[in-house]
């Protein structure tokens, strides 16, 4: 049971029985919730304004197709829906649902900001072969955008390791120092001036783990763990309001499970108490 992505750009109108990816204005996905702690991706059939409606195909979800939508319809969805952000939706689904949302998100965001050509205005349409919009009149083409972040667990000689408070945070919870790659810089320099410049601190023995697809809104979050070598901690002020080593026995809130920033510390924890 799984989620295989279709990776072109084709549309066609649902069946009841197909699964139906709802994200509205903000960003929010719509779930169902049975009450048994796992939220689903819904039928078709629960969302009557879309049957016989054409919309993008996102592949097969489960044995079945999936479609998606971006609701721009004035009244919300069936009451028998939740709608929650997408970051609180993650913990509280399937491993399937979680990779269909991770792909559906960005691809339902980027086709409602690319309708119209950005060189000279005409309205776009789908490519025929590539998993692109292109222009009927200067044939200009138009990808998915993917903008790659770094994100880094820096520890201590003593096994502190370095957490974060983000203002932008939406709850109050630490996580790792993380930021976007610029142009013409490797993921590592970026890992480097990102550490530097929020936190003041210099790094050594930069080792990648692994990435993970974060659709806020397109990032490919590149995981690093990275050694502390000089400085002491002085915060930028502007993205990060706190910053502080902490004991793996004694760490603050930190970010859902589901994120790669959790996953990283969890692994750290474990491999230093030897689980």
């Amino acid at each position: 049971m799984s989620f295989v992505p279709l990776y072109k750009l084709r549309r066609s109108i649902p069946t009841s029985d197909d699964r139906l990816l709802i994200i509205d204005r903000q960003g929010r996905v719509y779930l169902r919730d049975h009450g048994d702690g796992i939220l689903r991706i819904p039928e078709a059939r629960m969302f009557p304004e879309l049957l016989g409606a054409e919309l993008p195909e996102l592949g097969e979800f489960k044995n079945t197709a999936c479609f998606g939508c971006r609701w721009a319809l004035d009244d919300p969805p069936g009451a028998e829906l939740v709608c929650l952000d997408v970051r609180e939706a993650l913990p509280q689904v399937d491993k399937p649902s979680k990779n269909l949302l991770l792909r559906g998100k960005p691809i339902l965001e980027w086709l409602h900001l690319r309708r119209f050509c950005s060189v000279c205005g005409a309205e776009l349409i789908d490519h025929e072969q590539e998993e692109a919009r292109s222009c009927p009149v200067c044939n200009a083409m138009f990808f998915p955008k993917i903008s790659p972040a770094v994100i880094v667990l820096i520890k201590r000689s003593d096994g502190k390791v370095l957490l974060a408070y983000n203002r932008k945070f939406r709850h109050k919870c630490y996580s790792l120092i993380a930021g976007f790659v610029e142009a013409g810089e490797s993921a590592e320099d970026a890992v480097r001036r990102e550490v530097r410049e929020e936190v003041g601190l210099e790094i050594k023995n930069i080792r990648y783990k692994y990435s993970q697809s974060w659709p806020f809104p397109d990032s490919l979050m590149l995981g690093f763990t990275a050694d502390y070598d000089s400085g002491e901690i002085c915060v930028d002020g502007e993205e990060i309001a706190e910053a502080d080593f902490f004991d793996i026995d004694d760490l603050p809130t930190l970010p859902g499970y589901g994120s790669i920033a959790r996953r990283i510390i969890d692994e750290y924890v474990e491999e230093i108490k030897g689980v």
